[in-house]
């Protein structure tokens, strides 16, 4: 493979890095310089399909956050099948980020990245995800506000789970969701507004009959809300993807479902507060 486009330093490390991600990833669709759909305004050094429904391009350059990722980023979010990006680079141009400034920003905006030594040793400095389902972690701290620490550390995991897989996070995040809900029904049976067979009743049943007493007529809209995502999110998890289009349409439903499993736990907290009721997290 060819890449004299690069320049004389650059083309060591492109090698090098093309060995390490055809060991990891195989050689099916490998292009070098060549868009990846005439939709995107980016030419990646090279990129290859890792899985059916899986592209993995990379950016070879001497500079750690080049323009062109930003631009690229954009088009590849709007693109009908998911794509992993990573930044290679050489080692010296990584260590010469003493504060590391460019390195988090890279990190921050879902893009991996590949060092390569003096000696064409290919390391990775830090792994990604399809772009659509990267949510990074200031975004993850905004979103998490001033819940209680338990319950951010209880979502961060949640979240470290949905980087791996976003189906299992989104099922993770809904645990969380389920959780506060039973939270509720069992604060209701002590304060004998319900019978204790509600406890045995799946979250969705007993927002059902939490809904309809009085005493929660004002957090009704709480309830709604919890109750429209048990049915909106809870079997996307299950069903797998049999293209790359189901593919990238499932990320981007279950990253939506992820953010919305922690508004709507920031609701039912502000539920269990107004009413006095104890939040105990179990989750698996």
């Amino acid at each position: 493979m060819s890449f004299h486009t690069l320049a004389p330093r650059l083309q060591p490390v492109a090698h090098a890095s093309l060995k390490y991600f055809t060991y990891r990833f195989g050689k099916n669709g490998l292009k070098i310089n060549t868009e990846i759909s005439p939709g995107i305004s980016w030419r990646p050094t090279f990129h290859l399909k890792a899985t059916s429904s899986l592209i993995v391009a990379a950016e070879v350059s001497d500079g750690l956050y080049p323009e062109i990722l930003k631009i690229a980023a954009h088009d590849l979010l709007k693109f009908d099948f998911p794509v992993a990006v990573f930044l290679v680079c050489p080692l010296d141009t990584y260590l010469s980020d003493k504060k590391q400034t460019s390195i988090r920003s890279l990190k921050a905006d879902g893009f991996g990245l590949i060092t390569v030594d003096d000696h064409t040793v290919a390391t990775i400095q830090h792994n990604c995800v399809p772009l659509a389902q990267h949510l990074s972690e200031d975004s993850l701290d905004t979103e998490l506000g001033d819940l209680s620490p338990t319950l951010k550390v209880t979502f961060r995991a949640a979240h470290d789970t949905y980087a791996g897989n976003v189906g299992q996070g989104l099922q993770a995040g809904g645990q969380i969701v389920e959780a506060l809900v039973m939270n509720i029904a069992k604060g209701a049976v002590k304060a004998n507004l319900v019978n204790a067979s509600v406890l045995k009743q799946s979250a969705a049943d007993a927002i059902d009959e939490l809904y309809s007493l009085q005493p929660f007529k004002n957090h009704r809209a709480a309830l709604g809300g919890a109750r429209d995502f048990a049915k909106e999110y809870r079997n996307i998890a299950s069903h797998p993807a049999k293209s790359a289009k189901e593919a990238i349409d499932k990320i981007r439903k279950c990253k939506t479902g992820f953010i919305n499993a922690i508004r709507i736990a920031k609701n039912l907290c502000a539920v269990l507060k107004a009413k006095g009721y104890k939040i105990v997290i179990h989750t698996t």
